[in-house]
């Protein structure tokens, strides 16, 4: 049975004592996640917008009015348990603890959530992707690092139950990764790889080091989303066709074949 049944069971038992101020909760997210949604932060601000006009909001995002609801939720009930754990009873402040700690985490994923929902859509959020790694900076090392990043993004595919399928891979000599492509298919494979794209640096002491020293190495990550599949159709009256032939002196085919040819597409001029 989860703690928060027991709790539930556990508040409606107990004498219930004023409650005082709230205690700052433990973080259990980043800093600047934190201050996003401070008081007075530009997150909770927003939020505290969007709370006076939450029946527009289900309208226009629903599901963005369904995680700011529960998330109001859950930080009420967090605000409810921390005067509990300076009470008399060991039992209930350890069950308060287990409850504060599960409510904390369910707070801080909700807030990535919102973020991802608050982050505008494209319109190829939902194409499938292709993943590049190529080792940078670092000689081998940066090998080893962009073989252990591509691992990594291949178990995350199947994390996901995504489709994936390597194009191309060139490994080095000691079981690093030269350079490697692959094909990710799958729901809004884009929209959870796009930002993933860039420079990623390691710094640690190499399996080819034998001195202990700390190496800097890289590698970068490149996002590529596959276009969509379309039915391109041409109009032959849209086309001029060209050609040309060689002259003067030469032999039996010299002014009879067509040795350059030039397609123009005339609406847009493309050549």
């Amino acid at each position: 049975m989860r703690p928060r049944l027991l709790w539930g069971a556990a508040r409606c038992l107990w004498p219930r004592r004023a409650v005082g101020p709230a205690r700052r909760p433990l973080s259990s997210g980043s800093p600047p996640l934190e201050e996003l949604f401070a008081r007075g932060g530009p997150l909770r601000t927003f939020l505290e917008r969007q709370a006076g006009s939450e029946a527009h909001l289900k309208v226009r995002r629903p599901e963005l009015a369904a995680v700011i609801k529960l998330l109001n939720q859950k930080e009420q009930e967090l605000r409810e348990t921390e005067p509990l754990l300076h009470d008399e009873n060991e039992d209930l402040r350890k069950l308060a603890e287990n409850e504060i700690t599960l409510c904390q985490k369910e707070i801080t994923q909700l807030k990535h959530q919102i973020i991802l929902l608050l982050v505008p859509s494209e319109e190829t959020d939902e194409n499938d992707l292709i993943l590049e790694v190529t080792a940078g900076v670092g000689g081998q090392e940066a090998m080893l690092f962009t073989s252990e990043i591509f691992d990594m993004y291949q178990q995350y595919a199947a994390f996901k139950r995504w489709h994936f399928e390597t194009l191309e891979y060139f490994p080095s000599e000691i079981g690093g990764l030269r350079h490697a492509s692959a094909s990710i298919g799958g729901s809004e494979a884009y929209r959870h790889m796009k930002f993933e794209g860039g420079v990623h640096r390691v710094q640690r002491v190499p399996k080819t080091e034998k001195q202990g020293r700390i190496h800097t190495s890289t590698m970068t990550v490149a996002i590529l989303p596959q276009p969509t599949e379309i039915n391109l159709v041409i109009n032959p009256k849209d086309l001029r066709i060209d050609t040309k032939r060689a002259s003067g002196a030469g032999g039996q085919h010299v002014n009879t074949t067509d040795s350059a040819v030039r397609i123009v597409h005339l609406p847009t001029d493309w050549k």
